[in-house]
């Protein structure tokens, strides 16, 4: 019976003694023998220092990129502003309008007049022609053997807003052999040979002043000439003339007297010869 008591006793202080061992070697300080240094890898504290300098970079290239088109953005606002303040103190936009109105009619390179009454027949067919031709729809117009007919009532149509609405027109053949405007009374219309058609100057608005609705343009007539590439070409201008046109409500315009201007060797033949007329 004691020797009973005994064993238990033994095996009670054994079971004792391993599971002080073992809260020992829980609470211990000390890592394992199968644990180096070396073995321990910390990754962790490396990722998040390399994901910081990346957004670093990322966010200085973003402010770099934003400066930069910030002062593209500023260069590009002050040279259109720039542009745009010259072209309001130059009259760019009304110049290049008057250009375009004017292109047909200078185009056939017509002859002085003081006012509508004395605009030539052969002015007020041609330029009204050149106007279809150049700046107008031909595609509905009947076609045969290369020759366009263009029906006369649109031929007056075109010379009156040029001219004005009281200009009278009488119909016949103008133009020299390679221009020509050949009338046919039958058809009520002009047969115009369109490869042959081509425009003699094409102008240039250097000044322009007005009083009201009337406006005087010094226009200058540059002649078409062949462009060669790689060749850069200075050409002069032909000759310069002095219009009057009229610009009402609802952009109509009239052209009311063409003149010699300043810069055209005429200018003074013109003079010398208004004197003489005055003196007479």
């Amino acid at each position: 019976m004691k020797k009973r008591k005994d064993d238990k006793k033994r095996e009670d202080n054994r079971v004792l003694r391993s599971i002080a061992g073992s809260l020992e070697e829980a609470f211990s300080d000390d890592e394992p023998d199968e644990f180096n240094d070396d073995d321990v890898i910390f990754v962790d504290v490396p990722q998040k220092t390399r994901k910081g300098q990346g957004k670093k970079v990322f966010f200085f290239v973003c402010g770099l990129l934003i400066i930069f088109f910030t002062i593209i953005g500023i260069v590009s606002s002050s040279i259109y502003i720039a542009n745009m303040a010259s072209d309001i103190a130059n009259n760019t936009a009304l110049k290049n309008e008057f250009e375009l109105y004017l292109y047909p009619l200078v185009a056939t390179d017509p002859p002085t007049f003081e006012d509508s009454t004395g605009i030539p027949n052969s002015t007020l067919i041609n330029a009204a022609i050149s106007k279809i031709l150049l700046t107008g729809d031909i595609s509905n117009y009947e076609v045969d053997t290369g020759i366009t007919y263009i029906p006369e009532l649109d031929v007056e149509t075109n010379a009156a807003s040029l001219f004005g609405g009281s200009v009278e027109i009488t119909h016949q053949t103008v133009g020299s052999v390679m221009e020509r405007a050949t009338y046919y009374p039958e058809k009520k219309a002009y047969g115009i040979s369109t490869t042959n058609r081509t425009a003699n100057y094409v102008p240039k608005v250097t000044e322009i002043s007005n009083v009201g609705e009337t406006y005087t343009l010094t226009v200058d007539y540059y002649p078409l000439t062949a462009s060669i590439a790689g060749l850069e070409q200075h050409v002069a201008s032909a000759k310069q003339m002095k219009y009057v046109v009229i610009k009402s409500a609802g952009d109509r315009k009239t052209v009311t007297s063409i003149s010699f201007g300043e810069g055209s060797p005429f200018a003074d033949i013109s003079s010398n010869a208004s004197s003489v007329d005055s003196s007479r």
